[in-house]
């Protein structure tokens, strides 16, 4: 396993490499992605170990089933989509500072695994958590999906995306049964309150000129607020919700503001679901003229 590992990062960094040293690179500029995505990792390690990481550390250890249970799987939703934003975020740092886009997609895939395994591994030493191979796998998944997207244009048109709306206290009033204080602004492990969702282009299954470019239609994942604390106190129970809405794709919707600011603004504000009508098929039939 050992000798796999070490096989992978030869040929990685060998593949890698000598774009660092390409005369397209600006030096001042590598300097400065570098400092800004060390400082905001560091921000992000600081806050974590306080929200997730507190406690008393354990030996190391690997989750023992209970991942699979306490969110009902959504926030697996919330690994994907961790490790693609991370490699964009990456992939996009080492563009502005000059790398092809090949070189720098796999750069994104890198560091978005090494922010999934990285978590993972501080995690196996926490006592109500575990090394997760399922996190990390959809983490690392979620990573490698923007090269998949420039390898294959089948995947081109399909958009992950992320919404947040508090309608539910469920997840405080856990915690508080748990004897735990937790911070109103403390959304990430809110999962009754999240959906994640998978928009797809309609444009390229349907042709009609009554449907505008930038309208498509998404499958989204959540959890409803049904959860309650077992004997151990542990989340258990609990829901899945499944939804069908539309979808906005707004670097298409908003065309015509171009300016090389206006495209970086839309690429990212295109991660967020925007309220839409929306008809919930499980676990019971409900429709929204607008829902987030």
């Amino acid at each position: 396993m050992k000798f796999k590992i070490l096989f992978f990062l030869i040929i990685f960094y060998n593949k890698l490499y000598p774009q660092l040293n390409s005369n397209n690179i600006d030096n001042k500029r590598i300097l400065i992605v570098a400092g800004s995505l060390t400082g905001a990792t560091l921000g992000t390690y600081l806050y974590i170990q306080n929200a997730w990481w507190s406690a008393e550390q354990v030996s190391f250890h690997f989750d023992d089933g209970a991942d699979m249970v306490y969110a009902k799987n959504v926030d697996k939703l919330g690994h994907l989509m961790g490790g693609i934003y991370a490699a964009d975020v990456f992939a996009s740092s080492m563009l502005w500072a000059g790398m092809n886009k090949e070189h720098a997609l796999w750069y994104g895939a890198a560091f978005g695994t090494s922010m999934q395994l990285a978590i993972e591994i501080k995690d196996a030493y926490a006592p109500y958590w575990g090394f997760s191979k399922q996190d990390l796998a959809f983490g690392t998944v979620g990573s490698l999906f923007p090269v998949v997207q420039y390898y294959n244009n089948n995947f081109k048109d399909l958009y992950f995306k992320f919404s947040y709306c508090k309608k539910s206290n469920v997840y405080w009033d856990l915690e508080r049964e748990r004897g735990k204080e937790i911070s109103k602004y403390a959304w990430q492990d809110d999962y009754p309150n999240q959906t994640y969702w998978l928009a797809i282009d309609i444009n390229k299954f349907i042709k009609s000129s009554f449907i505008p470019e930038w309208l498509n239609v998404a499958i989204g994942f959540g959890l409803d607020d049904t959860q309650y604390l077992n004997e151990k106190n542990a989340k258990t129970g609990g829901r899945n919700e499944w939804y069908i809405a539309l979808d906005y794709d707004i670097p298409k919707m908003l065309k015509n503001w171009d300016s090389y600011t206006a495209r970086k603004i839309k690429h990212w504000l295109n991660y967020i679901h925007l309220p839409a009508p929306t008809l919930r098929i499980s676990p019971k039939v409900s429709f929204y003229p607008l829902f987030l």
